[in-house]
């Protein structure tokens, strides 16, 4: 109760849309299956991401991988999705180019998600240090509530 004797209510958003972002590795794909449980439990809608890391062409060095690296990249997140899409049928699903760290973040605001689902490889040390950590930034910088979900 606050002074003068009335309750003051927390009121949660509705969970109408659920963003999940996918490398399309093991750990996304058990994100996967929280999400889809999450989704029919607030009749929510599952939105799916996946990130063409153009950053990663860079840092492997774009002159070693060659010019035709990005659409084979594009062709293959576009064939991973179709595969996710069969276990999601009714999901929304995009594609997009760039860091992932960021965009994952901003595309949960603009597609008004109220949740995040995603997996967490859980590195630690040497590796954690020089691959960083998706979920450790989008976690910390989101400010929409994200779930995080190791395979094991």
């Amino acid at each position: 109760m606050t002074p003068g004797g009335s309750k003051k209510q927390n009121i949660l958003p509705a969970i109408s849309r659920i963003l999940v972002a996918t490398d399309f590795s093991p750990q996304a794909e058990m994100a996967l299956k929280w999400a889809r449980r999450l989704a029919d439990q607030f009749g929510a809608r599952i939105v799916l991401l996946h990130v063409v890391d153009v950053c990663a062409l860079g840092a492997a060095g774009f002159a070693l991988v060659g010019p035709g690296a990005l659409p084979a990249m594009l062709t293959e997140a576009q064939r991973e999705m179709q595969r996710w899409q069969e276990m999601v049928p009714d999901a929304e699903v995009l594609i997009r180019e760039g860091e992932p760290r960021p965009l994952i973040v901003d595309a949960a605001l603009e597609l008004k998600c109220q949740l995040i689902v995603m997996g967490t490889h859980g590195r630690s040390g040497l590796a954690h240090l020089l691959m960083g950590s998706v979920a450790e930034y989008v976690v910390r910088y989101s400010r929409v509530p994200v779930l995080t979900v190791r395979r094991h």
